[in-house]
């Protein structure tokens, strides 16, 4: 996809698209938002831009983390968060330029492409940002400053079982989170590439969820990883 488009994907009628391996296949600093603006993946790039180490953002507001400003330094990312509006309501988001906080509070300025991921439930979605390191002085940022994080008509999911996965599918679970990729988390523990797709295809299976993005999502919000 070029640079600077935005476009929702994953639910037509081909295979759907796990926002966990775009991140993790990107050079490009990224990270991902759930539909309640929690980071759920935050990638070795990003971490080499803004200084933060998965274990730092993972479950984590997107809001509080970066704290992002237009170029003149007026507040740009709150609860009320216009990206997250945009994308319940199926709107386009064309890429911007923003200002972003490093973990030694510094600003950095990247422009933002951003695709939303539909979920397997309609109120579900993923926000994939991919952030490009920018030096212009003259950019401006012009997103609204509407639409809110959570949807009241949705109840919250039940916890899955404290019990339900193993030690190792834990391990698993928590190296996805971190952004790995199956070929690296076999690496690290010493397994085949099939006995990592195995532990990942049970994950899914106990906590009844349809992505990697979803399970990491789901064990970051229940404090399993």
């Amino acid at each position: 996809m070029p640079r600077g488009t935005t476009e929702p994907c994953g639910s037509g009628g081909g295979v759907r698209i796990d926002p966990l391996d775009i991140v993790a296949s990107t050079a490009d600093p990224a990270f991902a938002t759930d539909e309640e603006g929690r980071i759920v993946i935050w990638n070795r790039a990003a971490e080499k831009l803004l200084g933060y180490s998965p274990a730092e953002v993972l479950g984590r507001p997107c809001h509080e983390v970066l704290c992002g400003t237009d170029v003149f330094e007026n507040r740009f990312c709150d609860e009320s968060c216009a990206l997250m509006g945009m994308a319940r309501r199926h709107e386009a988001i064309r890429r911007f330029e923003m200002q972003l906080r490093t973990e030694t509070a510094d600003l950095v300025r990247v422009g933002v492409s951003v695709v939303v991921i539909p979920g397997p439930r309609p109120s579900q979605h993923t926000v994939v940002h991919l952030l490009q390191p920018v030096a212009r002085e003259d950019a401006t940022s012009g997103a609204p400053r509407d639409g809110s994080l959570v949807d009241p008509s949705v109840p919250p999911r039940p916890p899955p079982p404290a019990h339900a996965l193993t030690d190792r599918e834990l391990e698993v679970l928590r190296r996805l989170g971190n952004g790995s990729s199956t070929q690296e988390i076999a690496d690290s523990l010493f397994i085949s590439v099939t006995t990592v797709r195995n532990h990942v295809q049970n994950i899914l299976r106990k906590l009844d969820v349809h992505s990697k993005l979803e399970a990491v999502s789901l064990a970051l919000r229940h404090r399993l990883i």
